[in-house]
């Protein structure tokens, strides 16, 4: 009944919260394509990419998981969202569960409410991103190996499933596989070490070759870059690596775990993460006694978060260790307390709950109402409610080049993944150079006579701006939406491309002046083009 309880609770205010939006990510997109290449094609490619290469980042539980929602019949966005909701609320109801089985069951009980309730938890329930399926898979294999005594194959099995499929759900599942390693190494259970070695390593190595034969991205690669966003500025150090450490830290101890817990971000946010960490590492060393495969994945895990990039940190990568921190948090209360008064222990933690519940009402009013809006919208015929000028541009331009462009158009842009789901045609990023004769290239390479100047971020300005002011006689206007607005550009293959002339420097509105494509650049003849200007 208490489980029943959670999950129905945590739906019904998922579903207030419940924006019809797309992420504006463009992982969703991502997701979403490769999901549709194993339904179409039967293999894990880059639909998006004019040469359809292997995809070799994202492992394909999740894609397999919307292939199947899918096949059932449900679609973007809105049906791909409910799977995401009914997924965050199996990942509260197996928390309650994994903290239970500790025999912790009013702590269980307290854990779980505050999930279930959580502002940031809420809104990450609607979007189509891989977090909470491996939230959920996560819990689901520490629920299965809490207290697991020799002999229980039926729980042994389901335990390693949840393990390999929560890293083929997200690469970050590793910190998960090496704690379930570790506690049969320490419990010096050799035969079922074993047994996750035979169930993981060979299909690891098998993605594994499978990236290397194909050249896809590697992320250690992109570990050690200062930016994976912005290449140009070159790879970190040692003294670099200590700093992004300083900065992870302070990253989520002033925003991410705040927002995701709390609903909020300042000075008094801040001081309650402190408190909500320290509590939880006293309860976490408390427990290191007799350590569960819990905590050997705390620790690597928030290893992970603090030396990987900053510019990846975010409230959705703290939702497998959510749980964890509050359960220790609530045990070092209750510890504490009892030191104190041991009968006024529980009425401390109760109190303690309801203020962190007091504390979460603000948000979480803010949060119904942005749904109700937002879905209300929605409803009117609004089919991308709640975007800002900028991303409304970039998704009107794609939509609108689904029926303007030729069937075979490939178009630089951004966000490539988001352009082609929502456009149907593929393309690249643009290159993040200001020299026009590496964007150019990247043009023939990909086959592209498009490209999308949006202002989402500073990065067509920065990269995107100078070559067009150099080269404008190698543009024209598809369509623009105005002085400050996207702009679609066609690419003249008539131009002299790898020239390296200079435009005017100082005409900042130089997009506005160039002429308009001529016909060949339509799917049809540029006067039957409705509305195209």
């Amino acid at each position: 009944m208490i489980v029943a309880g959670l999950v129905l609770a945590h739906i019904v205010l998922a579903l207030l919260f419940f924006d019809p939006t797309p992420h504006t990510g463009g992982d969703n997109a991502a997701y979403i394509t490769l999901a549709r290449s194993l339904l179409e094609r039967g293999a894990y490619l880059e639909l998006y990419d004019p040469a359809t290469p292997p995809h070799t980042q994202y492992p394909p539980v999740f894609p397999g998981m919307l292939a199947l929602a899918l096949l059932v019949g449900l679609r973007p966005w809105i049906g791909l969202k409910l799977v995401i909701v009914a997924c965050s609320a199996a990942a509260v109801a197996f928390s309650y569960l994994w903290l239970r089985r500790r025999r912790r069951p009013e702590l269980a009980l307290r854990v779980g409410v505050l999930l279930a309730v959580s502002p940031g938890v809420l809104d990450l329930s609607h979007w189509v991103l891989s977090d909470v399926p491996f939230w959920l898979l996560t819990l689901m294999a520490l629920w299965a190996f809490e207290r697991l005594p020799p002999g229980r194959q039926g729980r042994f099995a389901f335990a390693i499933a949840a393990t390999v499929l929560a890293y083929f759900t997200r690469s970050a599942g590793l910190p998960l596989v090496l704690a379930a390693a570790g506690w049969f190494a320490l419990r010096r259970r050799w035969r079922e070490l074993g047994v996750l070695a035979l169930a993981f390593v060979p299909l690891a190595l098998v993605w594994w070759l499978r990236a290397r034969a194909a050249g896809g991205v590697d992320y250690v690669d992109q570990f050690w870059m200062v930016n994976p966003y912005r290449p140009d500025l070159g790879r970190i150090g040692a003294l670099d690596l200590f700093e992004r450490v300083i900065d992870n830290d302070a990253r989520y101890l002033k925003r991410h775990l705040p927002i995701l817990l709390w609903g909020f971000e300042g000075t008094a946010a801040f001081v309650l993460s402190i408190i909500l960490v320290v509590l939880a590492v006293f309860g976490w060393v408390e427990r290191l006694r007799r350590p569960a495969v819990a905590e050997l994945f705390l620790a690597l895990y928030v290893g992970l978060l603090f030396v990987w990039p900053a510019v990846w940190s975010g409230e959705r990568f703290l939702l497998p260790v959510l749980p964890l921190l509050l359960a220790y948090a609530g045990e070092s209360v209750l510890r504490i307390a009892g030191w104190w008064r041991r009968a006024a222990a529980p009425r401390v933690a109760i109190a303690a709950g309801l203020v962190t519940l007091a504390l979460m009402l603000p948000a979480l009013a803010a949060g119904m109402r942005l749904g109700f809006t937002c879905t209300q919208r929605y409803l009117r015929g609004d089919t991308y409610p709640c975007l800002s000028r900028e991303w409304a541009d970039l998704f009107t331009l794609a939509e609108w080049s689904r029926t303007n462009l030729p069937d075979d158009a490939a178009v630089l842009s951004r966000k490539p993944r988001l352009f082609y789901v929502l456009s149907g045609h593929p393309g690249r990023n643009f290159p993040l150079s200001r020299e026009p004769d590496d964007f150019f290239r990247a043009a023939l390479d990909a086959r592209a006579r498009y490209v999308v100047y949006d202002h989402v971020d500073d990065l067509a300005d920065l990269y995107l701006g100078p070559v067009l002011l150099r080269r404008p006689d190698a543009f024209c206007v598809m369509r623009s939406l105005g002085i400050e607005g996207a702009v679609l550009l066609g690419i003249r293959a008539d131009a002299a491309w790898l020239r390296n002339e200079r435009g005017d420097p100082g005409a900042t509105e130089q997009v506005l002046d160039m002429p308009r494509c001529p016909d060949e650049y339509w799917r049809r003849a540029q006067g039957s083009e409705p509305g195209g200007g």
